[in-house]
């Protein structure tokens, strides 16, 4: 009986441990794979890894995604709208080398650089 009570008592111990410890891990494959799809895409040409618009970026108009005001003023579909077709002369439209949920992945990942 001193055993079980022993047995229970580490188990309940190891679960709360592993609680504890993966409670601050918020990183899923979902978000590494949209972060590079960012890096792939976005990050390395116009915008760049930090989401500040890069040397070519800022010479075409991109967006500092760190911006609050613009985090602010700007909808999800605004952002998702802007992937899909991108601006004539600008900004390429990636729909055709995206699929929509790619695309949809993407805003949480601009999300975060508002964040910082």
């Amino acid at each position: 009986m001193f055993k079980t009570g022993i047995f229970a008592v580490t188990s309940v111990a190891v679960v709360a441990g592993m609680v504890t410890f993966f409670s601050g891990t918020n990183v899923s494959r979902a978000d590494t794979d949209a972060r590079n799809l960012y890096m792939t895409h976005c990050g390395g040409c116009c915008h760049g890894p930090e989401g500040k618009p890069t040397d070519l970026g800022a010479a075409l108009g991109a967006r500092d995604f760190t911006d609050a005001g613009w985090q602010a003023k700007t909808t999800d579909e605004q952002i998702i709208r802007q992937i899909n077709d991108g601006t004539p002369e600008k900004m390429k439209p990636f729909k055709e080398e995206l699929t929509p949920d790619e695309i949809k992945a993407l805003v949480p990942v601009i999300r975060s650089f508002g964040k910082k």
